[in-house]
């Protein structure tokens, strides 16, 4: 509708000057066939630019009531997870092994929902500042390993397994949370897009005077097509998973907010996908 109505308002100002310059009692002008030129193309474009502006501005619009639609949904899930463990644990029917069961399942809830939250209040900040909030010496490999811990009581609550071999210090310089943050996005993902049983490989080194994270799921996998479309944001995979659309693209500002960069490729659905990390050493580190 909005471009018929432009269409017609150009249409409408085009025989109006073209009757003008016609029927004038002097006749015919020239100078004024080229000032109607210029100003019907003023016109034109001016349209055009309000054409645009309004095409992006409801394309945002959009987007944003996805994103709201998907962050709501991926708040309350936790919750309700938390809920039903939490009632199942004062009902008193649950014996000790179930009970340690649902206690694990609320601490992983509580997780993912603290996660949601830091989604949201972190890349409203990144809009505003567009960089990090500190910049300190980071042991990447200690930061891995603590998020390794909490992932693995996780994964072998769901009875799955996960790889991991703890390495010599890695060291960066950047923001302990927001690297913490990437970590937590990408590590979340790869649960997410797991089967029932995740089967998650970490590996963390030195590579071409680089600190390189490599996580790698056994999971659904995606379209190799669409691994730069997963880093928009608002946008999510095509495996009907519930998602908010901006762990992806988080995890890549703060990368690139320490002068790196995150990559997921993937063979297709069905077969795994992996992510990538590569994040500039501290200065003095040696190249692996």
């Amino acid at each position: 509708m909005l471009t018929i109505g432009m269409a017609a308002v150009v249409v409408a100002l085009l025989v109006g000057w073209v009757l003008l310059w016609v029927y004038r009692p002097e006749g015919p002008s020239i100078s004024l066939l080229v000032l109607g030129c210029l100003a019907f193309a003023g016109i034109v474009a001016m349209l055009t630019i309000l054409q645009v502006r309004l095409q992006k501005h409801w394309r945002l619009r959009q987007a944003e009531a996805v994103f709201l639609t998907g962050i709501s949904h991926n708040l309350k899930t936790p919750i309700s997870g938390i809920r039903a463990a939490a009632q199942a644990l004062t009902s008193g029917t649950v014996d000790a092994e179930r009970a340690t069961l649902l206690l694990q399942a609320i601490v992983a809830e509580t997780r993912r929902l603290s996660l949601r939250v830091d989604n949201v209040l972190e890349t409203g900040r990144l809009e505003v500042e567009r960089r990090a909030t500190e910049s300190v010496l980071v042991d990447m490999a200690q930061l891995l390993s603590g998020t390794v811990r909490d992932l693995r009581a996780v994964v072998q609550t769901q009875g799955g397994s996960l790889r991991w071999e703890d390495v010599e210090p890695i060291w960066v310089v950047g923001d302990t949370h927001g690297l913490r943050l990437l970590i937590d996005n990408l590590v979340d993902n790869a649960l997410k897009y797991s089967e029932r049983q995740p089967r998650i490989e970490m590996l963390l080194s030195v590579r071409d005077g680089y600190c390189y994270l490599r996580i790698a799921d056994g999971g659904m996998g995606f379209d190799p097509d669409r691994s730069d479309v997963l880093f928009r944001r608002f946008q999510r995979g095509d495996t009907g998973r519930a998602g908010s659309g901006l762990g992806l693209p988080l995890a890549r500002a703060i990368a690139q907010g320490h002068g790196g960069d995150v990559h997921v490729h993937s063979d297709g659905q069905g077969k795994g996908a992996v992510a990538e990390v590569w994040l500039p050493l501290a200065h003095g580190e040696q190249n692996g």
